[in-house]
């Protein structure tokens, strides 16, 4: 077992990195001004939308694409502008990137496009485009900046949760279809992939062939069953297997990433910590534990700051253009208590469940080091093994159900008889309600990624049990409207579709003129 670490390890280190410019290399240059403002109008955008910090760079190429596409960018163009956007807006280095990498990434352009002329013909033309702009997005990302030390390191938790991992009899799935959904599963869970990501890799699982410049038959052949291709991996990915592997693997994922840590930092001396230097690798361990939950927690905070920020800027505006006026027009007058609670509460509720967050670290570091050797000799152990049952339906999942929607109405109906006493309006009500079930399911999400750092469960008392009934039937209702709300941002559509081409336009031509101005004084 240790002689596949050891050769994961050396597969790490030997991995390629960025992209080598040589002395004399033309590479593509942005002037600060143009940066500046493209990077701060990053800033601004990713405030208004809940992503994690590793898809930005992703994201923002599929919203890139998404714009030269509606215009009139040709495709054989697209990739030099691309660059020159993600320079741009700091994505990626200014002066480090060759203009001779333009060149490789066109062919991706290009047999996309088949792709695209494609999607006319498919029942569903915006879903089918939306489809492919995942796909290109990703392909394109992984081909800008390398991602072949995540890939190693998912093919090696895939491996070693593939012999751990017992099925229930009567799972309707064959062995073939586990091992696909386990590789799904894992990546989800390990790089914390989108359904963009997802999309591309399960492409690639199909057709190994298919990154980079495609032979013209294999793209021909995708293009001719485009719809099948997009109803074979979206069911697969959206599989109930899939979510339920995920929620199980989310605990071990951090044993693995810790991993990768210890092999990175220690890339001469890994192989002896693991043959002759258990004490030794211990320390690697702990001291890779330590740095990931300082950078945890680091994470939680920015993303609990960026919540809270984006739920105040969310309340202002909602309380001028609704609240305010209903009360004026509805009821002739303003209720400036219910108005400040609905403003201030749920900003403050949220800060207050993100922040109360607790990671007992020695514990933890004791569970890490334990399974991390079972792990290197291939022993079984209680936080590497995990079972997946059947669902269940019968009677008793019935009556709970039940139970639960009664607890659901019961809480609704008793916060808002409170804030009715409170001289709280329907509409006031209403909104108090709606903010609250987004508020407390965001919240729960973000105290929940504690999974991905701490290995054992968090041991609830009797008021904890009690705080898990009363809570759940609010934040399984706010997981239900997040999914709703985040197709109706009227933010990010503004910003998408009104802002941000006349603002890349402002920046080009900004861009256009400094060099007009650099090419006349050295004409003197």
């Amino acid at each position: 077992m240790s002689e596949r670490l050891i050769a994961l390890a050396q597969a790490i280190n030997s991995s390629k990195v960025g992209h080598p410019v040589q002395e004399g290399m033309e590479t593509i240059e942005v002037s600060a001004p143009a940066s500046t403002a493209a990077s701060l109008y990053e800033k601004v955008r990713v405030t208004l939308e809940y992503q994690e910090d590793h898809l930005l760079r992703r994201n923002a190429i599929a919203r890139i694409l998404r714009r030269f596409l509606g215009g009139d960018v040709p495709l054989e163009d697209m990739a030099e502008n691309l660059l020159r956007e993600l320079v741009w807006a700091k994505y990626l280095p200014n002066k480090e990137i060759p203009t001779s990498f333009i060149h490789e990434l066109s062919p991706i352009f290009l047999k996309y496009g088949i792709l695209l002329e494609a999607v006319e013909h498919t029942p569903k033309p915006e879903f089918s485009f939306q489809w492919v702009l995942d796909a290109l997005s990703t392909e394109l990302e992984y081909s800008i900046v390398s991602h072949q030390k995540e890939e190693l390191i998912v093919s090696y938790m895939y491996e070693q949760m593939k012999t751990r991992i017992a099925w229930d009899p009567g799972i309707l799935a064959t062995e073939e279809q586990k091992d696909l959904l386990l590789f799904i599963a894992v990546h989800k869970t390990l790089l914390k992939s989108d359904l963009a990501t997802l999309r591309y890799r399960t492409l690639i699982l199909y057709y190994p062939d298919w990154a980079g410049a495609s032979h013209k038959s294999r793209i021909d052949e995708i293009a001719s069953g485009l719809q099948k291709v997009i109803n074979t991996i979206d069911g697969q990915i959206e599989h109930p297997l899939v979510e339920k592997l995920s929620q199980k693997l989310r605990r071990q994922a951090g044993l693995f990433r810790v991993l990768q840590d210890v092999i990175e930092d220690n890339p001469k001396d890994f192989e002896e910590f693991v043959t002759k230097e258990p004490d030794l690798f211990g320390r690697a361990i702990w001291k890779s534990l330590k740095q990931r939950t300082k950078l945890f927690r680091s994470r939680l905070h920015r993303t609990a700051v960026r919540a809270v920020l984006f739920l105040f800027i969310t309340k202002m505006t909602l309380a001028v253009l609704l609240e305010v006026p209903y009360d004026l027009i509805v009821h002739g007058q303003m209720y400036f208590i219910p108005l400040a609670v609905n403003i201030l509460f749920h900003p403050l509720f949220l800060a207050f469940i993100s922040m109360t967050v607790v990671v007992s670290e020695h514990r933890n570091a004791d569970d890490y080091k334990s399974a991390m050797r079972a792990l290197v000799v291939g022993a079984n152990h209680d936080f590497l093994n995990i079972r997946i049952k059947k669902d269940r339906f019968g009677t008793w999942t019935t009556i709970f159900g039940i139970v639960y929607i009664l607890i659901f109405l019961i809480i609704y109906s008793l916060i808002g008889v409170f804030l009715y006493k409170m001289n709280f309006n329907a509409f006031s009500i209403a909104l108090f309600l709606f903010f609250l079930s987004l508020v407390t399911f965001f919240g729960i999400r973000i105290r929940s990624s504690t999974r991905d750092i701490l290995l054992s469960a968090q041991r609830r008392g009797v008021f904890g049990s009690i705080f898990d009934i009363i809570v759940l039937p609010i934040v399984h209702f706010g997981r239900w409207l997040s999914v709703k709300v985040s197709k109706i941002n009227v933010f990010i559509y503004f910003f998408d579709f009104i802002i941000e081409s006349p603002f890349k336009v402002a920046i080009r031509f900004v861009e256009e003129w400094l060099a007009f101005i650099k090419e006349k004084k050295e004409e003197i």
